[in-house]
């Protein structure tokens, strides 16, 4: 079950996440401070930096924030 009011997480803890060259959904869901089920949606979206392998969604965090500089104002 989510949970509902999660906070996001620190910019330093999402600094040190970039050591990791690429996170999951449920991740991502932790460091945008969105549900899951919005997570999910966004990496659908064509364009999003997501690699696909198999059945899991892996976003690619460098290219994370390019992203969400280029859809600032989007209602996604």
């Amino acid at each position: 079950m989510e949970m509902m009011n999660k906070q996001p997480i620190t910019i330093q803890e999402y600094r040190e996440r970039l050591k990791k060259r690429t996170c999951k959904t449920d991740e991502l869901a932790e460091i945008l401070g969105i549900s899951l089920a919005k997570a999910r949606r966004l990496v659908r979206i064509e364009g999003f930096p997501v690699l696909k392998v198999g059945r899991n969604n892996l976003v690619i965090l460098s290219k994370l924030d390019e992203w969400l500089e280029e859809n600032i104002g989007q209602v996604l």
